[in-house]
């Protein structure tokens, strides 16, 4: 009957063991083990990140190498062992011994054991993989999907664009630094398109194909082949602010039609007014009105007696950025400046290169006492709040793009002018001094916004010979020295995210079979 009993109760403690082990070991290794590798894969891949970043920068070959599959095996062993002795013993309360004393005994012990082997996968960019992630270009469902999820147009095309006009770099930041303005106060929308300019190319081509064949690409590629930006309705709300504002965008749209002149499609004015017709012909017509509102902002002249929407009626209120040529027959039955891609773009490692390579870097490597006096600069503290800062800007005299000054003077005096500037100004994504007594020559403007743009620092890495106390948003160790991100620095750590997020957008999903994996918990 002892023996039984004893029996009985090893059994009812291994069940128990067992059954615990199925019940909660699953749960138990979800709750240990998901936070740790997810936060381990982070922030290796941000130091991957920056490490390719530094590579770029110094000239070497990049290298990528993605964990695409973790595994973690978890297995529970457990052991119960129980016996009797003194079988057969009768208690004998006359007796100092143990055995006749309490008769027979039974004992139990037990143990368990908790193991985690992971399996994880690295998979290096080689080959194909490797082309189609460093060398396909952004597309433009991209761009707007990036714009859509609530990042500023302003480091999107500054990162990733080439050329946003037909005439290139002389044009490209005059166009942005509009477009960073008009961004910033939420007065344009952005949206993917199909251009009805390019649609006889695309006609023709699909004719000669026979076959269509279907390969893994990176998702930086995309069906439609425009970035069309669209200006949004002006406020309803009569506030004397909101009509300052409301001219203020009016003019800038007006200068954005005038600098995309000869490029855009036929358009219908909304009021095929004969005043329509007269006023906004040419690009001197445009431009004349940028002027005259900015005269009424600036100096506050008389405007016509038109309102901001009727002059509207008479404009187009979309402008395309064709990532395709347009057809010569149809570039001389549109009457069209030019059939050139408005929109080009840079793939993965083109990014890292115009972001660090001269003649425009986006990112800066600066010592730790030359970061403290960028972040001190007054313009790089006008923001109430640094979430609404975009960039730093450095200092005039440290611009890096080339420039057609042919003397120092000249040079010197843009520089003083910029300078003035940004002593002066909240906004400045545009040069467009409000106090000069006569308005810039076109050529200088496109000159002066173009070395604005240029002073413009998405990132700065700080290199040193230690880390701070305070542990960095990233660090990487390369030749006998750090590279890292400050801490406190939100304005690199949102970008360098947007430059992670390129590079993670780009990649092209592993062909490899995934592990079959094995857990066990026991008898469960």
């Amino acid at each position: 009957m002892a023996v039984a009993r004893a029996r009985n109760f090893v059994v009812v403690a291994f069940v128990l063991l067992v059954a615990g082990g199925c019940q909660y070991v699953g749960p138990i290794a979800i709750d240990q083990g998901r936070d740790r590798y997810n936060g381990v894969i982070q922030a290796t891949s941000k130091e991957q990140t920056l490490s390719n970043i530094i590579r770029v920068h110094n000239h070497e070959p990049t290298s990528f190498m993605d964990v695409s599959e973790v595994d973690a095996t978890t297995t529970l062993s457990a052991n119960v062992a129980g016996g009797a002795s003194s079988i057969g013993a009768v208690p004998n309360p006359k007796s100092a011994s143990a055995g006749t004393i309490t008769g027979t005994l039974g004992s139990v012990s037990g143990g368990a054991t908790y193991t985690e082997q992971p399996l994880i996968r690295y998979v290096p960019l080689l080959g194909q993989a490797l082309v189609a992630q460093l060398v396909t270009p952004v597309s433009a469902d991209a761009l707007s999907d990036l714009y859509d999820s609530s990042w500023r147009i302003c480091p999107l095309l500054d990162l990733a664009a080439s050329n946003l006009t037909s005439n290139g770099v002389s044009e490209f930041y005059p166009v942005l630094n509009v477009l960073c303005e008009l961004s910033y106060e939420e007065a344009i929308s952005v949206a993917p398109t199909k251009s009805e300019l390019t649609k006889e190319q695309s006609e023709s081509k699909s004719a000669q194909v026979g076959t269509i064949q279907v390969s893994t690409k990176s998702s930086g590629g995309g069906i439609d082949d425009s970035l069309t930006i669209y200006l949004n309705p002006f406020t309803r709300l009569h506030r004397p602010q909101n009509r300052q504002l409301t001219w203020r965008q009016l003019q800038l749209w007006i200068r954005l039609l005038w600098l995309y002149s000869g490029t855009q499609p036929a358009f219908t004015p909304k009021n095929p007014t004969a005043w329509c017709a007269q006023q906004f012909r040419t690009e001197s017509e445009l431009r004349a009105w940028d002027l005259s509102i900015g005269q009424h902002l600036f100096h506050l002249h008389t405007l016509p007696s038109h309102d901001p929407e009727s002059i509207l009626d008479c404009l187009p209120t979309a402008i395309e950025l064709r990532t395709k040529p347009v057809p010569m027959a149809k570039v001389r039955s549109e009457g069209l400046r030019s059939g050139a891609p408005l929109l080009t773009t840079y793939s993965a490692i083109g990014i890292l290169k115009n972001a660090t390579e001269l003649p425009t870097p986006r990112v800066e490597f600066v010592t730790r006492e030359r970061y403290q006096e960028i972040i001190n600069l007054s313009w790089n503290q006008v923001a109430d709040n640094l979430n609404t800062l975009v960039s730093y800007t450095l200092t005039p005299s440290e611009a890096s793009a080339g420039d057609p000054y042919t003397s120092t003077a000249e040079r010197r005096s843009a520089d003083d002018q910029i300078t003035r500037y940004l002593g002066s100004e909240t906004n400045i994504f545009i040069f467009d001094p409000k106090k000069a007594r006569s308005a810039l020559s076109v050529d200088d403007y496109l000159i002066l916004n173009r070395r604005l743009a240029s002073l413009r620092r998405f990132i700065l890495v700080i290199v040193d010979d230690h880390l701070p106390t305070d542990l960095p948003y990233v660090s990487h160790f390369d030749h006998g020295q750090w590279y890292y991100i400050d801490a406190h620095d939100q304005v690199s750590q949102r970008n360098f995210d947007l430059i992670s997020l390129f590079l993670t957008m780009m990649a092209v999903p592993s062909a490899l079979p995934p592990i079959a994996p094995t857990i066990s918990v026991g008898g469960g």
